[in-house]
């Protein structure tokens, strides 16, 4: 556990932050998150792109409520710009605008129907995770009882997946079911928000092995700045700092991004939570504390942490965003 620590943000760190595409691969967007406010928070803050969760239980409501962020996109479209591509991003930095792109926490939304994925994908749906938690009909969600791997649904999402240029996304998936995935890809694999089971041994942090088959994909791991996650209630830039550092170590900074998952909601996150308990069961009978999630701002931090340890300022633009963006050139189509 972290305590906050107050230090200064060096001109260095504004420099490189200014200099980077800095990227965020998890923003939770559902109704009940979406405003005017969150998204030019997190463009001043410094980032320049984000990728919004926008699935919903079903696959009519999945659509409809991607219709309905079209539509706010469209409406706040001198500040937000919807990409479709890396390029679409680099346009939207040189013209001030934040960059956005969709994402599913989940396969469920397909209805079991392949030929949904290639919908998705025009939709501007560019990463899906396997699974959220439980078992699904691709495999195993990470904190399912047993550790079943990818069926042979699950190969074929994987495979489709790849041909229409969609990412894999392992976070919130089983162990094996990721590894496994990882075999059947032809694709950088990336885990869009996880941390470090080696830091700490939560079901939502991934281990050594996992980390290491990403990278060998070409694929990257975004650090994740969920409190419970870190083993720090009040999330702060130390304890992210520590699993990108392990990480780093691990498998070296190319594999190595950002994915906050920030949640404004934090009561109704976690009374969600606790009315969930076969989605989000207890570690060790410990009830889940209300903890904090990495705010925007904490990009700063990061940087200036990454300075003071020594990082080398090309590795530290890869952290905050060239690595990401390397791997959606490879595979977005």
């Amino acid at each position: 556990m972290s305590e906050k620590k107050e230090f200064t943000v060096s001109d260095k760190a504004i420099k490189i932050l200014n200099n980077s595409t800095v990227w965020d691969m998890t923003l939770p967007w559902d109704p009940e998150a979406m405003d005017e406010i969150t998204l030019p928070r997190f463009k001043k803050a410094g980032f320049d792109f984000i990728s919004l969760t926008v699935d919903m239980p079903s696959l009519e409501a999945t659509v409809q409520h991607i219709a309905k962020v079209h539509s706010f996109i469209r409406t706040n479209g001198d500040t937000i710009a919807f990409a479709r591509n890396v390029g679409d991003i680099d346009k939207a930095k040189e013209t001030g605008k934040l960059a956005v792109t969709f994402h599913l926490q989940e396969t469920n939304p397909l209805n079991g129907d392949i030929n949904m994925i290639s919908t998705y994908y025009e939709l501007g749906v560019r990463h899906m995770l396997l699974a959220y938690n439980q078992k699904n009909r691709v495999g195993d969600g990470c904190a399912e009882r047993g550790d079943g791997g990818l069926s042979r649904f699950g190969v074929k999402v994987v495979q489709e997946m790849n041909r229409v240029g969609m990412l894999v996304d392992g976070s919130h998936t089983g162990y094996r079911t990721t590894m496994e995935a990882m075999e059947v890809s032809n694709s950088p694999f990336i885990f869009s928000h996880c941390n470090a089971w080696g830091v700490v041994p939560h079901y939502r942090n991934i281990k050594d092995d996992q980390i290491k088959a990403c990278a060998d994909t070409g694929g990257v791991i975004g650090v994740n700045g969920l409190g419970e996650f870190l083993d720090d209630p009040s999330a702060s830039s130390e304890s992210v700092f520590k699993h990108i550092d392990y990480m780093v170590d691990l498998v070296g900074p190319q594999h190595v991004g950002i994915g906050l998952d920030y949640v404004k909601h934090t009561t109704s996150f976690w009374n969600w939570v606790r009315k969930n308990p076969e989605i989000w069961p207890l570690i060790n009978n410990k009830p889940h504390a209300d903890t904090k999630f990495g705010q925007p701002e904490q990009i700063k931090e990061l940087c200036e942490l990454m300075i003071k340890h020594q990082y080398a300022e090309s590795d530290i633009s890869a952290i905050l965003g060239d690595n990401f963006a390397r791997v959606a050139r490879q595979v977005w189509k």
